[in-house]
């Protein structure tokens, strides 16, 4: 097994069927982020890539936003919390984003788990800044996460710095493993 910051977890048994983990396809190098970049996560490809199958989603480049692509971040509306442009806010990306991550949710795509982007307005999980209307701002979930967590709460879930934590680590991996084993 390669040095990864998994070694001696016990994972990548080559007799058991592999599960599927869903991952921000940009944290496995593909380059979809607006600027046309990637956020390639050597040490989770390293980990993970040898026991699961990662199965790469950008929600941004699925609702068509494409690449390179004018960047969004998410602000409060009343009530609400809307993905829109941050150099023109009339570019609304809120609805496409809530539909995908719930389009996504129903069909399950038989995922045993999900990496989500820190900091990400769509894949963000509890660390995305939303400006508040008064410019204060507060963290919450990215819209295609929230989607995801709120109709799939007990699917295991994390962000790649979250994972770099061997405790924590080990403890979404037991959880991936445990959901997956119900789902065979």
């Amino acid at each position: 097994m390669p040095d990864c910051f998994c070694e001696g977890m016990g994972l990548g048994l080559r007799d058991r069927v592999l599960l599927k983990i869903g991952v921000s396809a940009c944290l496995l190098g593909e380059q979809v982020r607006y600027d046309g970049g990637h956020k390639r996560n050597q040490a989770l490809l390293d980990c993970l890539s040898e026991g699961y199958e990662l199965v790469p989603i950008c929600p941004e480049v699925a609702v068509g936003m494409g690449v390179p692509r004018p960047p969004v971040h998410l602000i409060t509306q009343g009530a609400e919390i809307r993905a829109v442009g941050v150099a023109d806010e009339r570019l609304d990306v809120t609805l496409p984003l809530t539909a995908y991550g719930q389009q996504v949710a129903v069909a399950g795509l038989g995922l045993s788990g999900f990496v989500f982007k820190s900091r990400s307005p769509s894949c963000g999980f509890g660390t995305t800044p939303i400006q508040n209307g008064d410019g204060s701002h507060h963290y919450g979930n990215g819209l295609f996460a929230a989607q995801i967590v709120q109709i799939l709460p007990e699917l295991p879930v994390i962000d790649e710095v979250v994972l770099q934590q061997p405790v924590l680590r080990a403890l979404f991996l037991r959880r991936v493993d445990g959901y997956g084993q119900r789902s065979l």
